[in-house]
């Protein structure tokens, strides 16, 4: 009991003792800084705590073979008979008539294939990744390469083209990354001109007549149309 008639009240901070804390002296210290004794079994292996490695896992020797066994077949892409005398990066187009305008036709590596035996030689050019191909023609003594319009980095030319599985007339443009470049496919498409004219002495066919006709609309389209 108080003096003055009331009954006292309980301190609720009496517990903290002069510091303030009930936690132990200090301030408020929730054990920030104060490390962990370590346990009495960790010492017992040693300094090097060697007892207390995991076991290493063992490497599974197991062996599983396919359900279905399948045999290793050859394919054949048609150019195992030729040698390559040029091969360039290039994106190529077609003249779309019906729309009357350039679309791309795939981007990959065109290539100028000399056959092994008759010495015949082909421009072929696939699609990267896919390769599927994108043009595939002989290079014909008749064809004329001409220069895009305002496009020194790229060349056109008509001929009768069989990518697709059958003969057609193609109005093609194919753009090099560089006028150098450029100028490497042209020099070589020359001379590759060169040798199927000497080997070529066929008389002319209706392909050749379509091929003719095509060099007059590819004469148009190249000062016109743009890529």
């Amino acid at each position: 009991m108080a003096d003055n008639g009331e009954e006292a009240k309980p301190n609720p901070f009496a517990a903290l003792g002069s510091t303030g804390n009930a936690f132990g002296g200090g301030g408020f210290n929730f054990g920030i800084g104060t490390a962990p004794k370590p346990a009495a079994d960790a010492e017992e292996g040693g300094a090097d705590g060697d007892d207390n490695e995991p076991a290493v896992e063992e490497e599974c020797q197991a062996e599983f073979k396919p359900v279905v066994q399948l045999d290793e077949v050859e394919t054949s892409t048609g150019e195992e008979e030729e040698d390559a005398l040029l091969e360039l990066k290039s994106k190529l187009y077609r003249f779309d008539t019906g729309s009357n305008e350039w679309k791309e036709r795939g981007v990959g590596v065109t290539k100028l294939l000399q056959h092994k035996e008759n010495k015949k030689v082909r421009l072929l050019m696939r699609q990267d990744k896919t390769l599927k191909i994108r043009a595939n023609h002989i290079v014909m003594p008749s064809l004329q390469l001409q220069e895009h319009s305002g496009n020194d980095k790229a060349w056109v030319w008509s001929t009768v083209d069989f990518s697709d599985g059958e003969q057609k007339v193609e109005l093609f443009c194919m753009r090099f990354g560089s006028v150098e470049k450029a100028q490497e496919f042209k020099k070589k498409f020359e001379e590759v001109q060169e040798i199927n004219g000497a080997l070529i002495s066929a008389p002319a066919t209706k392909s050749d007549e379509g091929a003719k006709d095509a060099d007059a609309l590819a004469q148009e389209v190249a000062d016109k149309a743009a890529v």
